[in-house]
């Protein structure tokens, strides 16, 4: 066996270890603000105080429409090709359709900012209203469907869809 001379550390291997090593963790640190700063906000609405002030009316819309006793649902379905249609079906709480209703939705993104969209559904049988929509992107679309009638009662529908399923 060759013994080899043991090379000695001197303050130039030492000096150029550190800077190495904070420069490494400089240039880690720097491209995890770069890419913080430069993704998704997080902020899912624009007046985040005031909603939470207004807490006691959502509460209170939320019971009203619990009395009304409706259900709804919505969901994507696939068109003509490569279309996509969104479909909101709506009973009372006999389970009987609910006709004569305004109904409007409104599509977000919810990992992606600009590419939300809002759109009018139409009657298309009795208690079920749709839209053509286009969808930009695949994946998760947060859904807001709002079903008013001429007494003036208000419904809404929220789901997480995804398309294509």
């Amino acid at each position: 066996m060759r013994w080899r001379p043991v090379q000695r550390i001197t303050g130039r291997h030492v000096l150029l270890g550190m800077l190495g090593f904070f420069g490494l963790v400089i240039a880690a640190n720097g491209a995890f603000v770069f890419l913080a700063l430069d993704s998704w906000t997080g902020l899912a609405t624009d007046s985040p105080y005031e909603r939470g002030i207004a807490y006691n009316k959502v509460l209170r819309d939320a019971e009203q429409q619990r009395a009304l006793g409706w259900r709804g649902r919505v969901a994507f379905e696939a068109a003509a090709g490569d279309r996509v249609r969104l479909v909101a079906d709506f009973v009372d709480r006999r389970g009987a359709p609910v006709e004569d209703l305004q109904v409007s939705a409104t599509l977000r993104r919810p990992t992606q900012d600009g590419y939300d969209q809002s759109l009018s559904l139409t009657r298309e049988a009795p208690g079920r209203y749709a839209a053509l929509v286009d969808l930009p992107l695949p994946g998760q679309w947060d859904v807001r469907v709002e079903a008013r009638s001429r007494t003036g009662s208000r419904f809404i529908v929220e789901d997480r869809q995804l398309w294509p399923k």
